[in-house]
């Protein structure tokens, strides 16, 4: 035998039974200690899915990063790409900056245009107000002494002042040449009423 028991007989038989049946005990009370605590172990089956779940996802992503064309390039290569990108960005944003001074520029020539047309109306205003009163002026000195120049210019046998002088009195001539008389000098006037009658 393995432990040790040699075949001597029935008595040693009979150890040798007792010997292995502790050893079989042992064994059971090893086994059942193994099963009770296998039994309260926790079960991380549902953690382990989640973990499986989210490898799969990050080597998902992986790929993908792996498969873009940045990771295709050299350092070098990359870094003429970005300056490449860089000095377009610049020439666009030159342009950019370019047409909106030229924007700003065609605004300040509308503006300085337009100042200048409101002046130049406003000017042209006053030109014809000041126009418009010399025309009052003129046309008011016109009136008042064009009838005086046509009348006096008539032959004295016309008698056009005199006619005139009686119509501006609303009288007949004789009563107007009386009044005349009368308003010019009133002492003379009285003195030739009093001769008269």
């Amino acid at each position: 035998m393995e432990h040790g028991i040699a075949p001597e007989g029935p008595v040693d038989a009979a150890a040798a039974f007792e010997a292995l049946r502790r050893e079989v005990a042992l064994l059971n009370v090893a086994v059942a200690g193994l099963a009770a605590e296998r039994a309260h172990a926790p079960d991380y089956n549902e953690t382990l899915g989640e973990i499986a779940k989210g490898v799969s996802v990050a080597v998902g992503r992986l790929g993908k990063v792996m498969t873009s064309p940045a990771f295709a390039l050299s350092p070098a290569d990359l870094a003429r790409q970005i300056a490449a990108a860089g000095d377009e960005a610049r020439r666009q944003d030159r342009v950019a900056l370019h047409q909106a001074q030229e924007a700003l520029q065609r605004s300040g020539r509308d503006l300085d245009g337009w100042i200048d047309r409101a002046r130049l109306a406003s000017l042209q205003n006053w030109r014809l107000l000041q126009a418009a009163a010399v025309g009052v002026v003129a046309g008011a000195i016109l009136y008042a002494s064009v009838p005086t120049i046509i009348v006096n210019a008539a032959p004295a046998s016309w008698a056009w002042p005199e006619k005139r002088a009686a119509q501006m009195l609303r009288r007949d001539m004789w009563s107007a040449g009386e009044r005349l008389l009368l308003v010019a000098d009133p002492e003379r006037w009285q003195r030739l009423a009093l001769q008269k009658a």
